[in-house]
């Protein structure tokens, strides 16, 4: 498993896993537990680390489509007064 987009920051508030005052192992550990149950094969801590860092990228993304989407509809709006 590569990650999609780039690395957990682990340092910052926000994060899926917890806020930046969760120590990272307790994430990883976190991770593990949540996703150990859905996968087929043992989990290693690098895989939690992937599996956090795809998961904080995909909802980086919809982040960021949700926004645009919003800006979309205020033009939209403003257009249609």
């Amino acid at each position: 498993m590569r990650p999609l987009r780039n690395p957990v920051d682990e340092s910052r508030s926000g994060s899926p896993l917890g806020g930046g005052e969760t120590p990272a192992g307790e994430r990883i550990a976190r991770t593990l537990e949540i996703w150990s149950r859905r996968s087929s094969r043992p989990l290693t801590e690098e895989d939690a680390r992937e599996i956090a860092a795809n998961m904080t990228g995909l909802f980086r993304v919809l982040l960021e489509w949700k926004a645009k989407k919003r800006a979309l509809d205020g033009d939209r709006d403003r257009n249609a007064a």
